[in-house]
């Protein structure tokens, strides 16, 4: 019988779709950083199989000598190394959040070129506004754009594949190299970045955020965009200079942008933080949204699905899916 672990806030407290796919003989412990002390966590370690969660509430590891898995219920994995974890045990993330992003990047795509937020004002505040049938305003058609995907993966794979059925050209980059797919023009390294951003209309930012990739769009790398090229972001934040897309922005040097990621976020018994340190809000070329290009129940289903089925493996012996690496040993 598996002793399973939720550690954190997010875990804790979608703690129910959990068990809606667990094994009804697993015992499922909650630890939740504001209903319970670190020596609670150290307590529930003991006699753990597997802890599902993110950063833990000590400066290091706790004994878990049962410990078969230490589960991410979500993408990122920063907060954490194989140098800090218990010698041996396999961390792994999930993913299943790139159908409701992929969606929500061709809403963006397609607002932007529809402008249907701007119809709808326009309709509601004037009606025809002496407009006949056949006279109306002008939008745009994404068919025939190109679209730069910065970190071709899962998001961008998802992108691709709904953007090619609108007749968007897609391009991409990333860092480990692999057969060009049917849904994209090209496919090439980090070194052909300048090359993705001269040609896109809409360069996605789908990488992920580490040592090389911090501060990859930045003041150089936005001036090789079109003009009237739009810079999507649903990674982090941090892959993209906030001061020079501001500044890129207001004097508009490039077309605009859809932020969903970004630089302040709230803390847990902090005083609440703006999303971001420049006042991105006062511009009228871009959309913002507060990380939630993801968030909807569909995707916390198939998360929890997938952390149910990798307790059922490493507890049948098997080795777990989607890990990322395992701990160190000591010397």
């Amino acid at each position: 019988m598996a002793h399973v672990v939720l550690q954190g806030r997010i875990a804790a407290e979608q703690v129910a779709y959990f068990k809606a796919c667990a094994d009804s003989d697993w015992t499922i412990s909650v630890w939740h950083p504001s209903h319970n002390t670190p020596e609670e966590f150290i307590d529930l370690a003991a006699t753990a199989d597997v802890i599902v969660g993110g950063n833990i509430p000590l400066e290091r590891w706790p004994a878990a000598p049962r410990l078969k898995l230490f589960q991410i219920p979500w993408t990122g994995y920063n907060f954490t190394t194989p140098a800090q974890m218990p010698a041996g045990v396999p961390v792994a993330n999930c993913f299943e959040h790139e159908t409701a992003i992929a969606e929500y990047v061709l809403l963006a795509m397609l607002e932007w070129q529809i402008g249907l937020r701007k119809m709808d004002q326009r309709v509601r505040s004037s009606g025809w506004n002496g407009m006949f049938p056949g006279a109306g305003l002008f939008h745009h058609e994404v068919k025939g754009t190109t679209l730069g995907i910065v970190g071709y993966g899962h998001i961008g794979e998802e992108v691709a594949r709904r953007a090619a059925a609108f007749g968007v050209r897609c391009i991409g980059t990333r860092r480990r190299q692999m057969p060009t797919p049917p849904e994209l023009n090209w496919l090439g390294g980090e070194s052909q970045l300048p090359e993705l951003l001269a040609q896109s209309d809409f360069v996605l930012i789908a990488c992920d955020l580490n040592d090389a990739t911090a501060n990859l769009i930045n003041e150089k790398t936005l001036a090789l965009m079109k003009s009237n090229a739009v810079l999507i972001n649903v990674s982090r934040g941090g892959v993209v200079d906030e001061k020079a897309l501001y500044q890129a922005l207001k004097s508009q040097a490039i077309g605009g942008a859809v932020i969903d990621v970004w630089y302040n976020y709230n803390q847990p018994g902090e005083a609440e933080v703006w999303p971001a340190n420049f006042p991105f809000q006062e511009l009228d070329n871009c959309i913002l949204s507060g990380h939630e290009s993801g968030w909807t129940e569909q995707l916390l289903e198939r998360r929890w699905q997938v952390v149910a089925d990798n307790v059922q493996r490493v507890m049948r012996g098997k080795d777990a899916q989607n890990i990322v690496f395992t701990g160190e040993a000591r010397q």
